[in-house]
């Protein structure tokens, strides 16, 4: 009989190690100040925040219509934006936020889960070529466009709805590095015959992650899409036991090494796959991530201390797979929520306290 276990594993930073040098981009736009990042980050957690009262269960009886319901109904089941002072956000219904804008600052990442999506930089911070699935407001569209001036980038969204509020999210226009697709991902992918450095995987609809763009199948072309050092990036949102179970899936069909990092302000779950091994995440990456803060100010010194990964120790025979696969997920999922139940660092979101206390209470 095989023998098969799961653990987490906080990255190590290895003071004495020496950090690969981080070329800055003299073509890159100025950056916004500290102050003024910091002063628009806490107004947009404290709207998020203000906000979710809107997107919570209320009883129509008790609490009168809202102007954000009126511009649901108006939409009819298409997709919608809604002002807010100054945030305009993405909506495909009433229950959850896609994206979310500054108004006075478009090009910058509001959202913390998208600063972590950006950890790719750690590893590549002048990418030849990014693919986006998922287009929503368009953050990481705007964001990398405007601070990575060399890098070309394809963006595949599904829904044509999506794609006509893009002038509504300043969202730039098609040019010879950037181009915006009407398109099945799956098929996309599975029929594409160039590598790219990047793939940014954020489609979600109004029930999450796409189901279609979670199959081990897609995981495979996206690994056949990535170039030698490429990297796939994942947004994932959801209860553990499903992000458990979407981890070790990812985990065996990227040979078994998968690192994550949970949103600086969300629940949010950001995972970096790698096509070739993930050993540039096991350097020191303190000095680079400083480096990288100067030149972007995405908090990538904060990202690097939430980086972990799920290491399965196995000793099998090819034959016993199927059952390597079956014993890992159910081991890391319960290493998972264990996690979750314990970081002292989530936000604790109303879905985050009630995930855990009903955990807790089972335990």
């Amino acid at each position: 009989m095989s023998s098969c276990k799961a653990h987490l594993l906080t990255s190590q930073i290895n003071q004495s190690a020496t950090s690969p040098a981080i070329s800055l981009s003299p073509q890159a736009p100025p950056l916004l100040s500290n102050k003024y990042l910091r002063n628009l980050r806490k107004k947009c957690s404290n709207w998020i925040e203000d906000f979710s009262w809107e997107l919570s269960e209320k009883n129509d009886h008790d609490y009168p219509v809202t102007n954000f319901e009126k511009t649901c109904r108006l939409s009819k089941g298409k997709p919608f934006m809604f002002d807010d002072g100054n945030m305009r956000s993405l909506h495909f219904d009433k229950r959850t936020m896609q994206s979310a804008m500054w108004v006075e600052a478009p090009d910058e990442l509001a959202f913390g889960y998208t600063r972590c999506m950006m950890g790719f930089l750690l590893l590549n911070n002048q990418p030849k070529h990014i693919l986006m699935v998922g287009l929503g407001g368009g953050s990481l569209v705007k964001y990398c466009y405007k601070y990575l001036p060399q890098t070309r980038i394809t963006v595949l969204e599904i829904d044509a709805d999506v794609i006509a509020l893009r002038d509504k999210f300043s969202i730039p226009a098609d040019d010879h590095r950037l181009q915006i697709i009407h398109a099945d991902a799956v098929q996309y992918v599975t029929q594409a015959e160039h590598k790219v450095d990047v793939i940014l995987l954020d489609g979600f609809d109004s029930d999450g992650l796409a189901a279609e763009l979670i199959t081990d199948e897609f995981f495979s072309s996206c690994k056949n899409m990535l170039s030698q050092e490429g990297v796939l990036v994942t947004n994932m949102w959801g209860q553990s036991e499903e992000i458990a179970a979407l981890l070790g899936r990812m985990y065996l069909d990227f040979d078994r090494e998968v690192w994550w990092c949970r949103s600086i302000d969300s629940f949010n779950l950001v995972s970096f796959a790698f096509q070739s091994g993930d050993s540039a995440f096991r350097q020191d990456l303190k000095e680079q991530a400083l480096r990288l803060d100067l030149q972007y100010r995405l908090e990538m010194e904060k990202l690097v201390g939430r980086l972990q990964t799920i290491q399965v120790d196995q000793t099998a025979s090819v034959q016993e797979e199927s059952l390597i696969r079956y014993v890992s997920l159910e081991t890391i999922s319960k290493q998972i929520r264990i996690q979750l139940v314990q970081d002292e660092l989530l936000a604790r979101t109303r879905l985050e306290w009630m995930e855990n206390r009903q955990y807790q209470e089972n335990i």
